[in-house]
């Protein structure tokens, strides 16, 4: 008799023994990736947010927004503004397949007054929340054709303070 009948089931002839009570889990506790204090990339402003909004709006709602008051298109843009923020960096990501990917890639930039929304936005290339967010390797020209798709031509990239607990 070769190892491999001697070791299979149908040669064996004792019945196996049973597995008894479930298996016992132990929960993992994976602790979460910290946030970023600052960030390096391009400054967005309101109104280049707002014109990638407007550019989102234009595509999803094509058929509304001709049949809409400008009070509503208005309405809209600004309840859309969240989502073309997480979306805006999806969109990088396709046209330059290149670009390394960190979570964060679209965070507030702190502001003096706490009470209103940020009126900047960070596109991150680098953070400081890992130290692989920190050494990513970035290519001069991929920074530049980053840049002008953004719409934010001839900016250098630097470093922001980022508001506490963005993610």
């Amino acid at each position: 008799m070769n190892a491999i009948s001697a070791t299979s089931p149908e040669s064996s002839t004792q019945d196996p023994e049973p597995l008894g009570r479930p298996y016992e889990y132990k929960n993992i506790r994976i602790p979460p990736r910290p946030a970023p204090k600052t960030a390096f990339g391009f400054l967005l402003d309101s109104e280049c947010r707002r014109r990638w909004t407007r550019w989102f709006c234009e595509l999803a709602y094509e058929l509304e927004l001709p049949t809409m008051t400008p009070e509503e298109v208005e309405n809209l843009l600004d309840d859309v503004d969240f989502t073309c923020t997480r979306m805006l960096p999806g969109l990088i990501y396709h046209e330059f397949p290149n670009l390394p990917r960190l979570r964060n890639r679209v965070l507030p930039v702190v502001d003096r007054n706490r009470d209103d929304p940020p009126k900047y936005h960070v596109f991150v290339l680098r953070d400081d929340a890992t130290w692989q967010g920190m050494n990513v390797p970035l290519d001069r020209e991929l920074i530049e054709a980053v840049a002008r798709r953004l719409g934010v031509p001839g900016q250098e990239p630097g470093w922001y303070k980022i508001a506490f607990g963005a993610h």
